[in-house]
């Protein structure tokens, strides 16, 4: 009983936090408008997500401790995820909330491809053949963003890049889940971050610091950097790292559908982002793959992921 409480409380995480990821792509977008340059945005983002994330160590009401740990997947985490988010502002800087949120959706599909190759976990042929509707349907997003004048080359460069990070991260977490804790993990990544991106974007506008702090001065960016820092950065990474350490790195993939469709549903509805029918087609096409994709478990998988949740109920 309480491992079924576990798997429905893991399930509601993982959704709760696609979604908030979804709507994090209209807030990066508005932020981008307004910074001089994506690292501004996301030194900004992440200072403030780390204070927040302190404020509860201070207070006593968390405790952390990476005493004894092994440091090997949580330091690869770190790097993954530093490079995930600089790909994916530039992604969204050079395409638009929608495509990006789109195209992303096929993280599921490359999921495969690193779960393969680092976890053991083969794909049935049934979604090896489903894989090609996601693909076709990126293929008519991008060359429909073309015809809109939405995507450029550099845009789909990083889109692919920003694929294979989030692959890479969602499989290198199922592991650093082993040691440390979803409050851990999310602490570190976001400090790690505040330092690295403080950095790059102070050197981005040639250490002007008033030129580094003007854009908070704007209330549009103010507010999107602070829903970014407190839901994007901190609920959402919590809640998806606690389905993480319950679930297999592929079923938690799979919601990202739900990002998919609140990213594009903002783009369109809020920013006025244009869109055609190849679009429309395309979203589509993806969003069905990946749910077939999903739906089609193979039984040594399923057994696996049971047996893996087992050993997470155990540890913790």
């Amino acid at each position: 009983m309480q491992s079924k409480n576990a798997t429905v409380t893991a399930v509601l995480c993982a959704v709760l936090g696609n979604i908030i990821w979804g709507f994090g792509f209209l807030f990066t977008k508005i932020s981008l408008d307004v910074a001089p340059d994506p690292n501004v945005m996301l030194g900004h983002r992440f200072t403030l997500s780390t204070l927040f994330m302190l404020v509860p160590i201070l207070l006593g009401k968390q405790k952390i401790s990476f005493k004894g740990k092994k440091w090997g997947p949580i330091s690869l985490l770190l790097l993954l995820q530093i490079t995930y988010y600089l790909f994916e502002s530039f992604a969204i800087l050079h395409t638009n909330s929608t495509i990006s949120g789109l195209v992303l959706a096929i993280v599921p599909v490359v999921t495969i491809g690193t779960g393969a190759l680092f976890l053991k976990e083969y794909p049935s042929k049934w979604q090896i053949l489903f894989c090609i509707m996601p693909v076709i349907g990126v293929i008519l997003i991008t060359i429909s963003g073309k015809e809109l004048g939405v995507v450029t080359p550099v845009g789909v460069l990083f889109l692919i890049l920003t694929l294979l990070s989030s692959a890479l991260y969602k499989t290198v977490n199922r592991k650093a889940s082993e040691e440390f804790t979803p409050y851990e993990r999310t602490f570190m990544v976001l400090a790690i971050s505040a330092i690295v991106f403080n950095i790059s974007g102070m050197s981005a506008v040639k250490w002007d610091i008033t030129s580094y702090v003007a854009p908070l001065i704007q209330p549009r960016y103010a507010l999107s950097v602070l829903c970014l820092s407190l839901f994007s950065s901190i609920l959402a990474n919590i809640l998806v790292n606690y389905a993480l350490s319950k679930m297999s790195v592929f079923k938690v993939s799979s919601f990202g559908a739900l990002s998919t469709l609140c990213s594009a549903v903002a783009g369109i509805v809020f920013l006025k982002e244009p869109f055609s029918i190849s679009l429309v087609i395309g979203g589509i096409l993806i969003l069905v793959g990946v749910n077939l994709i999903t739906s089609f478990q193979p039984k040594n998988r399923a057994k696996k992921a049971k047996l893996t949740q087992n050993n997470d109920n155990l540890i913790e």
